[in-house]
C-alpha cells in the first residue's frame, strides 16, 4: 500500500485587515514624529534666529536730523538734501543705501547742494505697492523725486549697481544730467561666472546663511570689497547687519533679482552725450577694472576719462572718501576736462567694398 504524502502546511499569515491595522498605525506614528521633528526645528530657528525689524524700528534707529520722506507715486521715499550750490545727485550701490555715501556727501555739500535717495528695498524707503521692484522703477521714482524738489539740472553719480540707474537716467533724460559720473559701475553683460550676484555655496549653506544671519557673516561679505589696509567700519556693518533682517526684504529683494535684465547697454551708452568721468577701483574682486575701458569706448557719444585707484576696490568712496570726493569736484569744475577723449566706433566695410579691395 503505497503512503499518501501529505503537503506542507501553509505558512501562517496575518489576517488582510490586522496588517492594514498596523500599516496605518505606523505611518501615524511616523507622520506624528514628523510634525513633532518639524515644530522642533521651527521652535529652534525662532529661539536663535536675529529678530527682523519692522520699517519703523529701522526708521527709528537709522534717521538722522537730515532725513527726509516724501510720497513718490504710491511710494514713501526716504532721501537727504544737503548743502547749497550746483545739484548733485548721489545713487548708492546693492545692499547698501544713502548713509553709505556719508563722507563724499559731507566734502561735497560745502559747494554743493547735495540729494541722496535710498532705492526701493534700501534703506529707509517705503515698500512699492505693486511689487514692481525693478531698476526702471526707481529710476522712474528718483525722476519724480527731483521733479517734485524742481531740480532741474544736475550732475548724476552712480556706484555699482548705482550706475546702472544712473547711465540709464542720463541717456534717457540728457536734459536734465550735466554731468555723469560712474564709480565701479556694474551693467556689463554677464554669463554664469562673471555675474558678481551668482548663487554661490550649497543649498545647506544658503540656507544657513539666510536662517541664521550673523554679525560676522556681514562682516565678511563687506570685506571682501574692501582692499587692505582698508576695512569695513563696524557703524556699516552694525547697519548693514540690521537692514538685511527688515521684514518683507527677501521677498521683495528676490522678486527684483528675478525680473532684472542686463537690456543692451553698448546701446544705451552709445545715446549718452554729456562729459563722463568713470573712476576704478584697481584692485576691484566685484567687478573687475578692465570694464572701465569697455565704458569708455561704448560712450562714442559722450566725451570721457577713465580714472583707476591702486588699493581700492569695489567701496572706494568708503574706503577713501576724501579722495573720490576730491576728484569728483575737480571734475565738475572743469579741472580734468583736458583729459577727456571722444571714442569714435569705426565701421566695417561693406561686403562690396571688401570684395572690391580684394580684387585690386
Amino acid at each position: 500500500m503505497r503512503a499518501t504524502r501529505v503537503p506542507p502546511a501553509p505558512p501562517l499569515r496575518a489576517p488582510a485587515f490586522f496588517l492594514l491595522r498596523y500599516n496605518g498605525f505606523a505611518a501615524v506614528k511616523l507622520l506624528i514624529w514628523l510634525a513633532g521633528l518639524a515644530v522642533l526645528a521651527g521652535v529652534v530657528v525662532a529661539l536663535t534666529s536675529p529678530p527682523q525689524f519692522t520699517l519703523a524700528e529701522l526708521q527709528e534707529k537709522y534717521a538722522t536730523p537730515e532725513s527726509r520722506f516724501a510720497d513718490i507715486d504710491g511710494v514713501r521715499m526716504h532721501y537727504m538734501d544737503q548743502g547749497s550750490g550746483p545739484v548733485i545727485v548721489l545713487l548708492h550701490a546693492s545692499f547698501m543705501n544713502l548713509r553709505s555715501w556719508d563722507a563724499v556727501a559731507e566734502t561735497l555739500s560745502s559747494r554743493y547742494r547735495v540729494i541722496r535717495p535710498d532705492f526701493l528695498t534700501a534703506g529707509l524707503t517705503g515698500p512699492e505697492p505693486n511689487d514692481e521692484y525693478t531698476f526702471d522703477r526707481n529710476l522712474e521714482l528718483v525722476q519724480q523725486l527731483l521733479r517734485s524738489l524742481d531740480v532741474d539740472r544736475y550732475a548724476l553719480v552712480g556706484t555699482s549697481s548705482g550706475g546702472i540707474v544712473a547711465f540709464n537716467y542720463a541717456a534717457r533724460f540728457p536734459d536734465n544730467v550735466s554731468r555723469l559720473i560712474l564709480i565701479n559701475s556694474a551693467g556689463m553683460p554677464r554669463n554664469a561666472k562673471t555675474n558678481p550676484n551668482r548663487v554661490r555655496g550649497t543649498w545647506l549653506s544658503r540656507w544657513l546663511d539666510t536662517r541664521f544671519p550673523t554679525r560676522d557673516k556681514m562682516r565678511d561679505i563687506l570685506d571682501i570689497n574692501f582692499i587692505e589696509p582698508h576695512e569695513p567700519p563696524d557703524w556699516l556693518v552694525d547697519m548693514n547687519f540690521d537692514m538685511s533682517r527688515r521684514e518683507g526684504l527677501q521677498r521683495a529683494g528676490a522678486i527684483m533679482m528675478a525680473k532684472f535684465r542686463t537690456g543692451d547697454p553698448q546701446q544705451v551708452l552709445a545715446e549718452i552725450t554729456m562729459p563722463t568721468l568713470i573712476m576704478w577701483g584697481l584692485d576691484n574682486q566685484t567687478v573687475f577694472h578692465l570694464e572701465a575701458e569697455v565704458f569708455a569706448h561704448w560712450l562714442t557719444g559722450a566725451a570721457s576719462m577713465v580714472k583707476k585707484y591702486p588699493g581700492l576696490g569695489h567701496y572706494a568712496y568708503v574706503e577713501e572718501p576724501a579722495q573720490i570726493a576730491g576728484d569728483i569736484e575737480k571734475f565738475l569744475s572743469g579741472e580734468l576736462d583736458v583729459q577727456l577723449i571722444r571714442h569714435r566706433r569705426s565701421q566695417a566695410p561693406s561686403p562690396a567694398r571688401q570684395i572690391t579691395n580684394a580684387k585690386n
